[in-house]
């Protein structure tokens, strides 16, 4: 079994979070290196309209340029302290957005537009031992050339039609799957039991896709309102 995996990720998906924290109590539980890839929303979903998307929240445009903005910083750091930033800042500004307090008001626009709101990185780059300046790199477009071959390689590995989050095991030449797409994070052995599924399936020769378009929404503080309710948001 592989125990080196690559993780595409956005700050702004809370499917992508979810999964996220399931590999890393994963990385817990046994060997497994895990190297962070930033994988920006907002440049995956180039050339796609947001229309209907508009229809769940006029919010969802503004979330995803959240996203870009939180990787663009990321990456600024990565370039000056390495990548093993990587990691911690997600977890950071993952934890800004999705351990934010439930909004009042039902469905799922009101979460929308929190994940919306402009947040001070500043505080979490200073937290890590980093430059607060690095914050003025969400309005930069210098390291989205970057962002945007980080999103080449994960379509180069795993296809079209994809999201956040990208499990490449064995990189780079080993397989890749978007997903597993979970709305709650499993720990010790259901943690374990996902993994060696998913890892089985990734590895099968010749497998390609099995998938079902209903899903659950992702369990956060910033969701327990709307949290395993039946939802098409991608």
């Amino acid at each position: 079994m592989s125990d080196e995996l690559e993780f595409f990720f956005d700050p702004i998906c809370p499917f992508c979070w979810v999964t996220s924290r399931w590999v890393v109590e994963v990385g817990r539980l046994r060997e497994l290196a895990v190297h962070w890839r930033p994988l920006p929303l907002a440049m995956l979903n180039e050339g796609i309209s947001y229309e209907e998307r508009r229809k769940v929240s006029e919010s969802y445009p503004d979330s995803h340029l959240r996203g870009l903005e939180m990787l663009r910083v990321i990456a600024a750091a990565e370039a000056v302290a390495g990548p093993e930033v990587v990691g911690d800042l997600y977890t950071r500004f993952g934890e800004l957005v999705w351990d934010s307090p439930a909004p009042d008001g039902e469905g799922f626009d009101p979460v929308m537009r929190v994940m919306a709101q402009q947040r001070d990185l500043r505080p979490v780059l200073e937290g890590l031992g980093l430059d607060p300046a690095l914050a003025d790199a969400a309005t930069g477009t210098d390291l989205d050339e970057g962002l945007a071959a980080n999103v080449a390689e994960a379509r180069r590995r795993c296809g079209d039609d994809v999201g956040t989050p990208i499990l490449s095991f064995s990189p780079p030449d080993g397989p890749a799957l978007f997903g597993p797409v979970i709305d709650s994070v499993p720990f010790g052995e259901d943690a374990l039991r996902l993994w060696e599924a998913t890892y089985t399936l990734a590895t099968w020769p010749g497998f390609a896709e099995l998938k079902r378009s209903l899903r659950s929404f992702p369990d956060t503080p910033l969701t327990s309102r709307i949290a395993h309710g039946e939802t098409t948001v991608r």
